[in-house]
Parts: structure tokens; sequence; C-alpha cells
């Protein structure tokens, strides 16, 4: 009977972990998504503004190159910023999986599948790991991540293969 009580409480306490390591979560990224609208916001007024200024500069048939230049600098500094906002996010994510004991992900099989720390076969393909570690060598990028989730890019690729985000950077230009 003790047994009993003692997996019990065990489950209670796993609960009560999981409960508190989640509402942190939703907290912490509440207010970081919070922070994303308020730059998307001021990012939305930075836009308006800047098309306001050219119209208004080709009502009077001049452009400024320099004042929409300072415009769009400004505009790409508020992106900058939600992206940031975007790695924070995922970061959360990462240490709430890790403090709850959940396995972590190491590598993307070709089948799209996470292989987790310790595997040696995917989980839904069935192809060693020594085999997906060994061709991710030969054609990871050099430290190219993906902005929306930050994981490692594979060379030349055109979307993220974790969350199918499109990349563009110079390279892919």
């Amino acid at each position: 009977m003790a047994d009993f009580f003692d997996k019990v409480k065990q489950g209670i306490d796993k609960g009560i972990t999981t409960v508190r390591v989640k509402s942190k979560e939703v907290i912490e990224t509440t207010k970081i998504k919070g922070q994303i609208r308020a730059i998307q916001e001021r990012k939305n007024a930075a836009l308006e503004e800047l098309g306001n200024i050219v119209y208004t500069m080709f009502l009077k048939g001049g452009f400024d190159e320099e004042r929409a230049k300072e415009k769009c600098e400004g505009i790409r500094g508020l992106d900058s910023q939600i992206k940031e906002k975007e790695k924070e996010l995922n970061q959360i994510h990462l240490q709430t999986e890790e403090a709850l004991g959940k396995p972590k992900a190491v590598a993307i099989c070709d089948c799209r599948a996470e292989i987790y720390e310790g595997a040696k076969f995917c989980g839904k393909c069935g192809k060693r790991v020594e085999d997906i570690a060994k061709k991710a060598e030969e054609v990871l990028a050099s430290n190219e991540v993906c902005p929306q989730c930050g994981v490692q890019l594979l060379h030349e690729a055109k979307f993220c293969m974790k969350c199918g985000a499109k990349v563009q950077t110079e390279k892919h230009h």
C-alpha cells in the first residue's frame, strides 16, 4: 500500500512541477509576445510614415533619398528587435522542455523527424543516427540559423527544415 501512495505522490509532484514550469512559460511568452506586438505597431506606424513621406515627395516632384533611407534603417532596426524577441520565445520554450525533462532534439532526419539526444535510430523511419549525422556534417552551412526558430540551416536552404520559415539571407537571394 505504501508503494501505491508513493506512486500517487510522485505523480502529484510531477503534475505540480509541470503546472509550475508551464505557467512560468505562459507568463514569459505572453510578456514577450506583447513586446513583439508593441514593436510591430511601431513598425506599422513607421511604414505608414515612410509612405506618407514618399508620397509627399512625389507630389512635390522631388525625392530626398537620405530621408527615406533613414526611415528604412529605423524600420530595419525594428525588424531586428522582432527577430530577437522571437529568439527569446524559442529559448523559453527550450528551457521549459529541458525543465520538464523532455529529451533534447539534436538533429532532424531526412524524413523531417527530430532526432533526440542518445538516439541510435530515427523513431519515424528507422534510419541510423550515425548516417544522419554524417550527411548533416556534409551539408551544414557556416553558422547560419533560422531567423524564426533558431535551428541551424542546411547549406543553401530556402526554407527551414524544422519550422518551414522562408530563409532570406544574402547567400540565398
